[in-house]
């Protein structure tokens, strides 16, 4: 399946961040968040859309806050001034655990899902197509930034959920060097095995790969493997872990 018309994803940007939307903020366009919130070093932390680097002008603030048995503030900053908060008395996020944020930009609101549910829909108060910039701050830390530009998915395919069965790490805030989201194609966290992906920007010295799975009780075999072309020809690294059963 071709992304050629995606943003390339930041991986393992440093908190606080501050990215471009490569052409700003257009309708259909989706934007996952992926991280996990930190027990210390606050209570809070913010995705904001916004004009430029500056936080003068931010579109869309939403700003989830451990406090008071937990809820989320939705709002919207012009020239330096809030307007009236939006509270949301609810609390989607655990702290410690991993969760999923996505952002869809529609004509009149944000659509805003964690871990694949609908939390909350903010109507624009400004005009949208100003937004150029996304920043995250507050106790958080993230996975990655990716987007979803508009009509590359069809109507009736299922959501991505960006949940996924391994992670490629590279360098803090680095981008993919091909213009592509991570490779999911799966809508449920089980995956079919055998299962095969490449591995955006090939393998380089610091880039680590994590596989996270079960083992189930009546297998006596799994294992993993990387294939690649070298000088023409090919070579393979496995790993295997043998089980016995009763």
């Amino acid at each position: 399946m071709a992304f050629s018309g995606a943003q390339p994803p930041y991986l393992n940007p440093i908190v606080p961040f501050t990215g471009t939307i490569q052409g700003g903020l257009q309708d259909g366009l989706q934007i996952t968040v992926s991280g996990t919130a930190f027990y210390s070093g606050g209570t809070r932390f913010a995705v904001n859309f916004q004009t430029g680097r500056s936080d003068n002008d931010i579109a869309f603030h939403f700003n989830p806050r451990f406090e008071e048995g937990g809820y989320v503030v939705c709002n919207t900053k012009q020239k330096g001034s809030w307007g009236p908060e939006e509270r949301k008395m609810q609390m989607p996020f655990q702290r410690g655990s991993p969760f999923e944020l996505r952002f869809l930009v529609q004509s009149s609101e944000f659509k805003v899902t964690v871990n694949g549910n609908l939390f909350v829909q903010y109507e624009h108060r400004v005009p949208f197509h100003h937004v150029n910039t996304i920043s995250v701050t507050g106790a958080v830390q993230l996975s990655y930034v990716s987007f979803q530009s508009p009509g590359i998915w069809p109507a009736t395919a299922a959501p991505m959920t960006q949940r996924f069965v391994h992670t490629v790490q590279s360098t803090p805030g680095q981008m993919f060097p091909n213009p592509m989201i991570p490779p999911m194609a799966y809508p449920n966290p089980a995956y079919p095995m055998p299962f095969f992906t490449s591995i955006p920007g090939g393998l380089y010295p610091s880039k680590s790969i994590i596989v996270s799975g079960t083992i189930l009780p009546c297998a006596q075999r799994c294992g993993s493997c990387v294939k690649a072309m070298a000088s023409g020809w090919p070579w393979m690294v496995s790993t295997f872990l043998n089980t016995t059963t009763a």
